[in-house]
């Protein structure tokens, strides 16, 4: 058995829940994972079984502490992707979750923005009146739609306050996750009473407000027996995964970025002042004097994993024959075209997009084809657009904004791969850095735990001690130079097909499937 003292972080992601116990020096001494599937049995619609959660951390956490004793963890950290889940009051869930790429709270935005001023909203709030990234829509929408569930919850929770609460029996929200519930004070730090009374939402059915780093309670002799950690060691009420992110990839500074690369992007960075920009999610840090921006891209990783699953059934077959990773050979393969994809140009908007045109409608775009494009060119494209919508993220920060943005941090999957690293880096015509420390959000979370009982002077001498970069990918000034006269086109297609995407997605077209011989 491994010596201690040790830190135990956990993330809920959109896929699965992961678990790390690290050293106090941030080194990873185990992991566990436990995956589940999204339900989506109606368009429009995304939920998770909350009680998986329960079952994949548990899996997790057991993996992860193997060769741990389990006095030797000093605290626990838990970040989170963001949905709501109405619980009891023993904080069992009474349906299933409702996460942030479902649609169908659209008509309650309408509804919010007729009782309440949207000016006032994000005066308040530091966030726009907005679907799926933001609780309050959903919330409206369980009040309206399944009133009897509404009545019965106890408590409306996010996915790390749900976990935090099978751990410890207390019902809680960090800060962080709180600020994007619309609901929340984003300068006081406590719920805002006026749109509680205007919108009929009793207080008593919210969690209790906490800061990221504080101590709100101790693992259950229950959950003791299920996880193999000790009863009795500390959780803090965590962080949004995001908040996790910054911490994991040592950006604390304004000026410093980082982007995160998984099924959707994060484009982040500290804020010293509360000056907000409505078309970014805005967010508490866990300093006090300080705010987090992102940028949230929805169609990068899910992207490339589209391209995966519809055409590189080949590249699978290989992959799994050698034991290889598939998005080594589809990259691979992008690097053969030239930058700009021989003026093969892709929106990257499959799934609707957040930052920053705010459209859940938008629809995936490939404009320029030829009979002279191939697949190369198709790949790199598609890795090309990505890279266009996080620039686009970039320029407003720093035309907009104001904030000077020299290196870009990447973590997540893509800090991985060196082609799609050196085509952000050709494309913003800035510095890249690819992070080591692929569980950056696990890690900042566990840093946070040992933040909670003093284990680091303070969070940035923690984040300095901790963080590794890895390898640097300087601009080529050549692609970089094909890329900026690309780049107005793609902002500009765009705004030029957007009236098409709500009429093309509300047609309604027969779902006629014709085989061959029959019709």
């Amino acid at each position: 058995m491994k010596k201690g003292p040790y830190l135990l972080g956990i993330d809920i992601g959109g896929t699965g829940a992961k678990a790390g116990v690290f050293t106090i020096d941030g080194k990873l001494v185990g992991t566990g994972y436990g995956e589940y599937q999204m339900i989506s049995t109606v368009p429009g619609q995304a939920e998770h079984d909350a009680e998986v959660w329960w079952q994949a951390t548990v899996k997790a956490v057991r993996d992860a502490i193997r060769d741990v004793p389990a006095e030797e963890i000093l605290a626990i950290g838990i970040g989170c992707t963001n949905g709501l889940v109405a619980v009891d009051r023993q904080g069992k869930p009474l349906r299933p979750a409702i996460m942030l790429w479902d649609q169908r709270a659209l008509p309650e935005v309408d509804r919010i923005k007729s009782i309440l001023d949207s000016d006032t909203v994000f005066d308040i709030t530091g966030n726009p009146v907005a679907p799926g990234a933001y609780s309050l829509p959903t919330i409206l929408w369980l009040k309206h739609h399944e009133p009897e569930t509404f009545r019965a919850a106890y408590k409306l929770m996010v996915p790390g306050g749900y976990l935090v609460a099978r751990f410890t029996g207390e019902f809680t929200i960090d800060h962080s996750r709180a600020s994007t519930t619309l609901l929340f004070d984003i300068r006081k730090k406590e719920w805002h009473q006026p749109f509680l009374k205007a919108l009929d939402i009793p207080e008593d059915k919210l969690p209790r407000p906490e800061p990221s780093d504080a101590v709100v309670g101790k693992v259950t002799a229950e959950t003791a027996l299920l996880t193999g950690l000790r009863a009795g060691t500390p959780v803090i009420a965590g962080c949004m995964d995001t908040i996790g992110a910054s911490i994991g990839t040592g950006v604390i500074k304004q000026g410093e970025c980082f982007v995160i690369m998984g099924t959707a992007a994060r484009v982040s960075g500290p804020l010293g002042k509360a000056r907000f920009d409505s078309r970014f999610m805005n967010c508490t840090h866990v300093l006090p004097d300080l705010w987090l921006y992102i940028g949230a891209v929805n169609g990068v990783g899910s992207s490339l994993r589209w391209i995966r699953d519809t055409f590189c059934q080949m590249e699978q077959g290989v992959a799994d024959l050698t034991g290889g990773d598939v998005y080594d050979l589809i990259t691979a393969q992008a690097a053969q075209a030239p930058p700009g994809s021989k003026g093969l140009l892709f929106l990257p908007y499959i799934s609707g997009e957040r930052t920053p045109i705010w459209n859940p409608y938008a629809r995936g775009v490939f404009f320029g084809v030829t009979l002279g494009h191939n697949r190369n060119d198709f790949f790199r494209s598609v890795l090309e657009g990505a890279a266009f919508a996080i620039r686009h993220v970039i320029e407003l920060l720093e035309t907009d904004n104001g904030v000077d943005i020299q290196e870009l941090r990447i973590g997540g999957a893509a800090a991985a791969s060196e082609v799609w690293n050196q085509i952000i880096a050709d494309i913003l015509g800035k510095k890249v850095v690819s992070l080591i420390q692929s569980h950056t959000e696990v890690l900042g979370a566990a840093v946070l735990a040992g933040v909670s009982q003093g284990v680091y002077p303070d969070l940035p001498t923690a984040m300095e001690e901790i963080v590794v970069p890895g390898k640097e990918f300087q601009p080529n000034p050549k692609a970089h130079l094909a890329y900026n006269q690309l780049f107005p086109m793609y902002k500009k297609l765009y705004t030029e097909v957007q009236h098409h995407f709500e009429e093309l997605a509300k047609m309604d077209l027969p779902q006629v499937w014709i085989t061959q011989g029959k019709q």
